[in-house]
């Protein structure tokens, strides 16, 4: 079983979009019994429903994330966790400085896809920069989808 653990801010915007796409993705190739996602937030104090423009980029996808719910980042997520993907490097850092043992499985999103950058918190923004955050990340998912698929041990997932 290979788990994924998406990691933001708050846990309302981007990670639990993230969380949604990439959920879809193992859903659509048949892999729900080899990978497990999950998001949580540095900075999650309490349950806490998506924003209401990421429930909207979403509903756009044909995604539902109304039952979504912030989680804060647990050290036990972390031990858990296979892959930790950060929406920013000071996200990284946070999690890699909170726990060592994360080292050599925490990345960037866009680093884990081969790229630089970091995916910019749209909280409190307009729809368009919800859907052009989604956009964003929905393109890196597309890019890391292999080596998910690869580490769960399908091949020809595309």
């Amino acid at each position: 079983m290979v788990r994924v653990l998406l990691v933001c801010t708050g846990n309302t915007c981007r990670s639990p979009m993230a969380e949604a796409m990439l959920r879809e993705r193992v859903r659509a190739g048949d892999l729900a019994d080899k990978v497990v996602v999950l998001s949580a937030g540095l900075a999650a104090p309490g349950e806490y429903p998506p924003s209401p423009p990421a429930l909207a980029a979403m509903k756009r996808r044909g995604l539902d994330l109304s039952a979504h719910r912030s989680r804060q980042l647990q050290p036990e997520l972390v031990k858990a966790a296979d892959i930790i993907l950060t929406m920013t490097a000071s996200h990284k850092r946070a999690v890699v400085a909170a726990a060592p043992e994360a080292v050599g499985k925490a990345y960037t999103l866009a680093e884990y896809a081969g790229e630089n950058g970091d995916v910019a918190d749209p909280f409190g923004g307009s729809g368009a920069i919800y859907e052009a955050c989604a956009a964003e990340m929905e393109r890196l998912i597309d890019k890391i989808w292999q080596r998910i698929a690869q580490l769960a041990g399908k091949s020809d997932q595309m």
